[in-house]
């Protein structure tokens, strides 16, 4: 039966309040606080901290587990069935392990880890505590998703030792997003999380995420995967040789909206189109009856309906799945039932009240309400056929009978895509039982048939595919290295807005063949509905009908890690592992270790410059800066000295551009005074961003007296002012030394300084003379060209944390600039206390009153005395 005739009905209602309430014997201090089932168990959480568990055919009440966990908040059962994991209000996450007898009962319990938010800065003690939001199970049960109230995805992970009943859990972070975790759910490896702003897909086995949409939200709405088209093998049979690839299952993302909306996904994370729930509430009487209630019958806003009345809005806060086709929703006191792919209402009741909690096993739904009352009710959809009623050949015989001449079509064109990707990467020489194959022998002909019909269907850029894998093999058989040639069958599904090769290329390819595009084929993948203006691209364009980019966006599909060469593909990891990063908030270092240890230093430096160029492409602002972030923290300063000149020449660039680019960079710039012939900055900043490599590069140049290359970059980065003195102290460069130290108010270089060269008489006074003109004239000497430089009369506040005064405020530079500090170290290189009193009394008159200490003079009496 045509999916858009289905009836569907809600059949089966039943209370099941008694039953479940039996162990309570009339106690009504304890409530029912969540629950969860399996297609074997019952088992709800309650205020007290127990879990009870009961038979869900019969009801039965099996076993209670008392546990220390306080009010349970969470509850999940494993897929097999076996054990039971459980989550409360204050972090702790407990595990029942061996439901089945005679196990012995145990709950095992961590934490989640306690953690600052970093983002606000907020002391520990003040950190709300945080609790489970979402479980989530992996198919063998070995691996546990939680998502927590922070907004942080963590996996437990269970590993058996030798003893039989010993398991360890351990806790680690997967995904750190910004606020609470709604719902998770998951697809072979792929992990879909919605958070209170966002939904994420994430690829587990890759380390791969990627955001959905660019549109925020702010409130409690779900996400779930949705089967399409179900694999017709169902995993027992596969088709005959030598078509031996099978299709994957046609599987899309849902979204949940505000407004009643579902934004409808790919699994490559890019949206499809937005449908719209919102249901009309008139005088009329809604239907009560629980029976076959099709769109027709419900009311709601019809493209011929007039709208009578306000709109009712359900909220999508979780997305229960019945057997990954339909979608239930649900508030206080109404159920939706919701077939996505058709893009409506097929089931609708407000016959409960109280709606507390929800769940879903098959086709049965499950609800607890308020004064622990559980109700349950069957969905039930008229015509579906039962799949084991007859033979799988019966059933291949008679939908051949009945396929429609679009599947006819559509099942035409992936055999020609079989064809040509068997001919193109086999050379059409697959042997079976030492002959060549009949199916493969295909004559010219043939194969211009099988090409129309794979660039005029919906698999037109799988032809692009199939010349990298000829392209491949040929370079294979160059003696070159081989690289994987599997032909990916990504789904295109329409209206699509990356099918580029169909509405362009593929006519082009048609035309090489002597093949004239026919009228239909300009229209090609193209379908007359138009999408919500509710996705827009991330340069503000929207999606009416299909729009072709001007520029082509290079794909981030978390699924398809086909690429032309072994740059690109490493390209593109390498963009994939960043974005990954920025969207899960975590360190990616040894990913790209990972990549880059296999490359020389001057292959990566041609890769970071293909990053760059492919980050542009994407928009991403200050792209070379990220490029070159990326490769410095993998970077080893020593290796410095042995890359060649253009790589060093662009590791220079990169290290000046990382510390001249970011607002804060810029605003400590300037803050600082520079020389006005020169352009030199008279003071250092305390820190930059990589001070290791900036210093070995300073290193390299100044060892190979190459000073210009080592003043370029101090002119832009003004803290390397330091390395410079550094090695105006090894080579005794007096004249450059007293003004270095001075401007810099670095007490480690200044007192060095003092104690190597060492300072004389001519020194200080040089250096009281710069003094003295600080203080009086607000001069300072440029430590490049040595003009004197005029600095502001009110010069700016340091800038904390980056300003060469800054990291204490006044606690570096105050002492220095003054003179008590000055003379305690004169003090301890002259060799005669009377000297520096001599030569203290010639500035008596530029030395303000009280400015010097009594303590300084009664040390230098003692001093002369000994």
């Amino acid at each position: 039966m045509d999916v858009t005739n289905k009836q569907y009905a809600l059949r089966d209602r039943a209370e099941l309040s008694v039953f479940v309430n039996q162990p309570f014997r009339n106690n009504s201090r304890i409530k029912f606080t969540c629950f969860d089932c399996s297609p074997k168990y019952f088992v709800f959480g309650a205020n007290s901290g127990s879990l009870y568990l009961y038979d869900r055919v019969t009801t039965t009440f099996l076993a209670i587990f008392p546990s220390q966990l306080g009010t349970i908040g969470k509850v999940s059962i494993s897929h097999n069935e076996k054990q039971i994991a459980v989550g409360n209000q204050t972090g702790l996450i407990g595990v029942l392990l061996e439901l089945e007898p005679p196990h012995v009962k145990e709950i095992l319990c961590t934490e989640l880890t306690p953690t600052t938010d970093d983002r606000e800065g907020q002391p520990l003690e003040l950190v709300e505590s945080a609790y489970v939001t979402s479980f989530c199970w992996t198919e063998d049960d070995k691996e546990l998703y939680c998502g927590d109230s922070r907004g942080i995805v963590s996996l437990i992970q269970f590993s058996l030792f030798m003893g039989r009943n010993i398991l360890n859990i351990s806790l680690h972070p997967v995904l750190l997003l910004e606020n609470r975790i709604v719902q998770i759910d998951r697809y072979k490896d792929l992990l879909l999380v919605s958070t209170l702003s966002k939904c994420v897909l994430c690829n587990t086995a890759r380390e791969e995420f990627k955001q959905i949409g660019n549109r925020p939200r702010d409130g409690q709405y779900g996400a779930s995967f949705v089967i399409a088209q179900p694999n017709s093998y169902g995993g027992k049979t596969t088709p005959s040789p030598p078509l031996m690839i099978v299709d994957e299952e046609d599987v899309r993302i849902f979204c949940s909206r505000p407004g009643s909306r579902l934004w409808e996904a790919d699994l490559e994370g890019n949206v499809i189109r937005t449908h719209q729930f919102k249901q009309a509430a008139d005088n009329r009487r809604y239907r009560r009856e629980l029976q076959c209630l099709q769109e027709s019958k419900l009311d709601l806003i019809g493209p011929t309906e007039p709208v009578t009345g306000t709109m009712m809005v359900v909220p999508f806060q979780v997305l229960y799945s019945i057997r990954r086709q339909l979608l239930l929703v649900h508030d206080r006191c109404q159920l939706l039932i919701i077939d996505p792919l058709q893009s409506r209402i097929v089931l609708r009741t407000d016959e409960f009240t109280d709606i507390a909690h929800v769940a879903v096993v098959d086709e049965w739904i499950y609800l607890l309400t308020g004064e622990n009352r559980v109700f349950q009710v069957r969905v039930e959809i008229e015509g579906e056929e039962d799949p084991h009623s007859t033979s799988s050949g019966q059933q291949e015989e008679r939908s051949s009978h009945n396929k429609s001449p679009m599947q006819l079509e559509s099942r035409k064109q992936k055999q020609g895509v079989y064809i040509l990707d068997s001919v193109l990467n086999n050379n059409g020489k697959q042997l079976k039982d030492g002959k060549e194959s009949p199916l493969l022998l295909s004559t010219e002909a043939t194969i211009k048939e099988a090409l129309v019909s794979v660039v005029r269907g919906k698999y037109g850029r799988n032809i692009k595919q199939m010349f990298m894998g000829y392209e491949q093999q040929q370079r294979t058989q160059n003696g070159l290295p081989e690289r994987p040639k599997t032909l990916h069958l990504t789904k295109i599904y329409e209206p699509s807005r990356s099918n580029v090769f169909v509405n362009g290329n593929g006519h082009a390819l048609l035309a090489e063949f002597g093949i004239e595009a026919e009228p239909e084929d300009l229209d090609c993948g193209i379908e007359e509905d138009i999408i919500e203006d509710l996705v827009r691209t991330r340069t503000g364009q929207t999606f009416g009908t299909i729009q072709m980019q001007g520029k082509k966006k290079f794909s981030t599909s978390l699924l398809d890690g086909y690429e032309t060469s072994e740059d690109d593909a490493t390209v593109r990891n390498l963009y994939l592992i960043f974005r990954s990063s920025i969207i899960s908030n975590l360190n990616f270092a040894d990913r790209y270790a990972k990549i880059f240890d296999d490359y020389d230093t001057e292959s990566i430096v041609r890769l970071l410059r293909k990053l760059e160029q492919l980050m542009e492409e994407n928009e991403e602002p200050n792209a070379r800066v990220k490029c070159m972030r990326i490769y410095f923290n993998y970077l080893k300063p020593e290796l410095l000295w042995e890359i060649d000149s253009d790589s060093r020449q662009f590791i220079k660039g990169g290290f000046i551009l990382c510390n001249t680019t970011e607002p804060d960079d810029r605003a400590c710039l300037s803050r600082l005074v520079h020389c006005a012939q020169c352009g030199y900055y008279l003071e250092a900043t305390a820190s930059c961003h990589y001070q290791e490599i900036g210093t070995c590069l300073m290193q390299y140049y100044w060892s190979r007296k190459e000073y210009d290359e080592c003043f370029a970059m101090v002119k832009q980065v003004p803290y390397l002012w330091r390395t410079i003195t550094r090695y105006y102290i090894q080579d005794r460069r007096e004249d450059k030394v007293v003004a270095c130290v001075w401007n810099l108010a670095d007490r480690e270089l200044f007192e060095r300084a003092a104690g190597e060269i060492p300072f004389q008489l001519e020194h200080w006074r040089k250096l009281f003379e710069l003094v003295i003109g600080y203080h009086q004239r607000n001069e300072m000497m440029c430590l490049r060209c040595d003009a004197p430089c005029t600095r502001p009369d009110n010069p700016p506040p340091p800038f904390n944390g980056i300003v060469g005064h800054a990291a204490e405020g006044t606690a570096i530079e105050s002492p220095f600039r003054q003179w008590n500090y000055l003379l305690g170290v004169a003090l301890s290189h002259f060799n005669s206390p009377l000297d520096l009193l001599s030569l203290v009394r010639c500035y008596a008159d530029h030395i303000p009153r009280g400015a010097i200490a009594p303590s300084f003079y009664i040390r230098c009496l003692l001093l002369e005395a000994k």
